[in-house]
């Protein structure tokens, strides 16, 4: 005979069940970690001026490229030529471009150099004027 004390306490119990589950599964996804990335600015550049006269949808890129894996990255470029990246810790290729067209013609209007990210970056230039110069 089923009485409503068993019935209560079996409620209770799946009830707390659930709620262990529940909190269990909470517990858990707080374990993942994020692997450590450090931020990279700096501003890319015409001989100090901001690069303009760009066709339409052009604009400055700045890419990273990791020398271990190749795994690349593009930076955020501001109209004022400003970038910013989360890059995690390595050595990179660091490629600034006077947009879309000047990586086709591989040369003028690109700047490369080498970056050891090992803590946030401040202050990265990239003056294509410099590239432009030796292209001639």
């Amino acid at each position: 005979m089923v009485t409503s004390t068993m019935i209560i306490s079996i409620r209770h119990a799946a009830v707390m069940t659930s709620l262990i589950v529940a909190l269990v599964g909470i517990a858990g996804c707080g374990g993942e970690t994020k692997a450590k990335t450090f931020k990279v600015t700096g501003k890319i550049h015409s001989g100090g001026n901001p690069i303009t006269g760009l066709p339409p949808g052009e604009k400055p890129m700045v890419k990273f490229e990791a020398k271990s894996n190749k795994e690349q990255s593009q930076a955020k470029v501001g109209e004022d030529g400003a970038f910013s990246a989360e890059l995690a810790p390595g050595d990179y290729t660091v490629t600034g471009s006077a947009g879309f067209m000047a990586n086709e013609k591989k040369g003028s209007g690109m700047v490369s150099k080498s970056l050891k990210v090992e803590a946030d970056v401040a202050g990265l230039d990239l003056d294509i004027g410099k590239a432009k110069a030796k292209a001639k």
